[in-house]
């Protein structure tokens, strides 16, 4: 492609000629997004000439910096290449060298090395003025200098890494490799693009020869450095905080634990069960680590590309790390972990064998007595004589004659505990992800694996037995006889509440009653949502839906809002106000936000959903840290490239899930029980305000258990269930979305009994901390 379009012949023309008054239609901006790959890779040459004269006008530097800071993909032809090549060089700065080799990448065509020689040497010499911030480019780059110049380069980077062994022996390897080779290793970054760098080229986008590169590398720094972090805490090699590695050591973990996770590596959970754990503790009683950066880096490779051992490995560090800023960051990483580890769904089921037999028991020997681990809806321990009776509780002469026996069945409860939260995690996560597993692996992982048989078996799945026909199933309960064997690469994927009509959801509530089913979480119960430009809102069974919903937050933060009634019936395709005006606490939102993972850009929350990104607007600065009270403001979605996306072009399901996710943090910044808050000023204020608005969509929820929860009170007509709230006896009335009590009206305090003076709990088919209280209440005032 030789010409250009229009608008980007404008924009090369003002890079270089007078200003103009208007050129282009929206703006700058707006021209500069509308630029294609390889326009862009005709401008940039232009550019950077420009950018580097001084004398160049205000308004050609202007359009210049535009176009160098459009989120586009650039791409290269040979000839535009050397271009860049020659810009680049003519006014070189250290940091040039990393579009000269991310060019490399970029290029649609075989290069002109004789071209490139020239100004490829003067950025690589430059380059070495700064090595340790551009080896790794400056290496891509070198061949095309000549052998003298990639000599000069080798011996400047030996000298330099000559302390760091992972990183020599990285650049030992890249030395034998040519120069598209070095340059997917510079791209393969640890963060994300500055203004003005391009954007960093997907794993599809580098193609196999990516995935494949140096994998026998990766293996042996893993084990290099797994080896030494065990030699440290045997006492072989002296401690020393922070010592361990260095920071190019560190950056070279990196990428080796990134590579072999990528390709799901056999060898790497086990390497990584070492590394982690040694690198987050140390070996003595201290609270420091052997390298907290080596710690981190590996636990941010966990979370871009897990695994569920290397999330095992991880939430194993976290068990043992004592730094308590060390901990935090692991906490964050590994919920991030578990929640990407739903974007690979070959490897969600897949879970280390703990060794417990079909019916999920593992019985571990100690001195005379055993101890019985059994998963089902969740990990026990429980101990027995070697008779077989069982004990109610652990003897004494099991914990001083045997401990470590007693230690090591404790730590397998733990593990065994952690990993069906991470499996939990990691299936409910596959909502936004739209994870479809194929069912002869489905199948299999029910059958082979206790842990994911306890969790999957009480979750409803919908079978696709022909294209578009879905059939849903639940594993505990009897199977049904007619029922067809799906054929293996049939899909299977969890059933939403979103996707199925009213009395499907009704059948299934009514279903998990029932079997008296703990599901691993909502389901059944699970709120949804629809797009407000269809006609639809936060949806309920049983009422009319309204577009903006009021509630109060749990005490748990669990999903039980919706927002206060809209003061605007709509919002536009691209966005929606059903929260708008709802009056949040920002400490309480940000708090929660950070947890689930939203991040601040621009004063505005965002949440990236795969290739989607949902912004949520509160009508305040927003900043880590920040506190009082704000307003609730509209929901957005845009595109990859930055586009806004409509509502209703959506999957059900992951819209549902987008707007339960805002949901959640509304319910967490307003008022609903909380003892934390039951006396600030202001408080029964707001709770008046929100005992008057229609329910939420948890609310709703809540209402549909309790419904079933309360069949024998309703049906003996003590106990009715309103619109809004739970009637009692006629007198009492409970706000099923604020959990507030009155008594003909006027407000009653409850303090409710605790530990063995507390009502036994009928069954509950979630967890909920406001569901619980409300049956507390009822159960108390009876």
């Amino acid at each position: 492609m030789n010409e250009l379009s229009p608008h980007a012949a404008q924009l090369r023309a003002a890079m270089a000629g007078p200003p103009q008054d208007a050129p282009w239609s929206g703006g700058l901006w707006a021209a500069c997004a509308q630029l294609t790959p390889a326009e862009l890779g005709m401008l940039l040459p232009v550019a950077y000439r420009t950018l580097a004269d001084e004398d160049a006008p205000d308004h050609a530097r202007q359009v210049a910096r535009e176009v160098t800071w459009t989120k586009v993909q650039p791409s290269f032809t040979s000839l535009t290449l050397t271009e860049l090549f020659l810009a680049l060089a003519e006014s070189p700065r250290p940091r040039d060298v990393r579009f000269a080799a991310g060019g490399l990448l970029r290029c649609t065509e075989a290069w002109d090395e004789e071209a490139l020689r020239k100004p490829a040497a003067v950025l690589v010499e430059v380059a070495g003025r700064k090595a340790d911030e551009t080896a790794d480019a400056a290496l891509a780059v070198a061949p095309l200098a000549g052998p003298d110049a990639e000599r000069e380069l080798a011996g400047q980077l030996r000298e330099l890494y000559a302390d760091s062994p992972l990183r020599s022996a990285e650049i030992e390897v890249l030395l034998a490799t040519g120069p598209r080779e070095r340059a997917l290793v510079a791209e393969d970054r640890r963060y994300a693009p500055l203004t003005g760098e391009w954007p960093l080229l997907t794993d599809a986008a580098l193609g196999p020869s990516a995935e494949e590169l140096h994998t026998e590398l990766a293996r042996q720094v893993l084990s290099t450095a797994a080896d030494h972090l065990a030699a440290l805490h045997a006492g072989r090699i002296p401690y020393a905080a922070d010592k361990a590695f260095t920071a190019s050591d560190t950056d070279t973990l990196w990428r080796a634990a990134r590579r072999a996770l990528r390709r799901d590596e056999p060898w790497a959970g086990q390497l990584l069960a070492t590394l982690l754990p040694h690198s987050a503790v140390a070996p003595t009683t201290a609270k420091t680590l052997p390298s907290q950066a080596a710690c981190i880096g590996l636990a941010q490779a966990v979370e871009a590309h897990p695994t569920p051992e290397a999330v095992a490995a991880l939430r194993e560090a976290r068990r043992v790390v004592r730094h308590a800023g060390v901990t935090k960051k692991l906490d964050r990483t590994l919920r991030r972990a578990e929640r990407n580890l739903a974007r690979r769904p070959e490897l969600a089921l897949r879970l280390t064998d703990l060794g417990f037999d079909a019916d999920g028991v593992r019985r571990l020997p100690c001195g005379p007595y055993t101890a019985v681990l059994t998963v089902g809806e969740e990990a026990t321990l429980a101990w027995e004589r070697a008779d077989g009776r069982a004990l109610k509780s652990l003897p004494a002469a099991a914990r001083r004659d045997h401990p470590e026996e007693v230690a090591a069945a404790r730590d397998f409860l733990a593990k065994a505990r952690a990993q069906i939260r991470t499996l939990i995690r990691g299936v409910e996560g596959g909502y936004l992800e739209g994870t479809v597993h194929r069912y002869d692996r489905w199948r299999d992982a029910l059958d082979q694996s206790a842990v994911v048989r306890g969790t999957a078996r009480r979750l409803i799945w919908e079978v696709e037995y022909a294209p578009g026909e879905w059939r849903a199933v639940l594993p505990a309960a009897e199977p049904a006889e007619d029922a067809p064997e799906p054929a293996g690469s049939a899909a299977v994927r969890l059933w939403h509440p979103a996707r199925a009509t009213a009395a499907e959801r009704h059948y299934w509530r009514d279903r998990i009653a029932e079997l008296g089913l703990r599901q691993p979480f909502r389901q059944a119960y699970r709120e949804h949502y629809g797009p407000e430009d269809t006609g639809d809102g936060a949806t309920g069974d049983g009422d009319t839906g309204h577009k903006a919903t009021g509630s109060g937050a749990t005490e748990s933060g669990a999903p039980g809002s919706g927002a206060t009634a809209n003061r605007a019936t709509g919002g536009s395709a691209h966005s929606t106000v059903m929260f708008h005006g709802h009056l949040l606490r920002i400490e309480a939102v940000l708090g929660l936000a950070v947890r689930q993972g939203w991040n601040i850009e621009d004063e505005v929350l965002v949440l990236p959903v795969g290739e989607l990104t949902a912004c949520f607007v509160i009508a305040g600065s927003l900043y880590p840290g920040a506190s009082g009270w704000a307003e609730a403001m509209e929901v957005k979605l845009f595109r990859a490239d930055g586009s806004p996306q409509p509502l209703a072009e959506v999957d059900a399901v992951r819209l549902s899930e987008i707007l339960r996710a805002v949901d959640l943090l509304v319910s967490a910044g307003s008022f609903g029980w909380c003892e934390t808050h039951a006396h600030e000023p202001g408080a029964w204020q707001q709770l008046n305000r929100l005992y008057d608005q229609p329910l939420g969509a948890g609310a709703r929820m809540r209402r549909e258990a309790l419904r079933r929860i309360l069949a024998a009170q309703i049906a003996s007509g003590r106990v009715e269930l309103g619109a809004r709230q739970l009637l009692l006896d006629g007198r009492y009335a409970v706000h099923l979305a604020t959990g507030r009590v009155t008594r003909d009206g006027d407000p009653v305090e409850i303090s409710l009994p605790t530990g063995r003076r507390a009502v036994p709990l009928p069954f509950l088919p979630y967890d909920e901390t406001l569901l619980e209280r409300v049956v507390r209440t009822v159960e108390h005032l009876m």
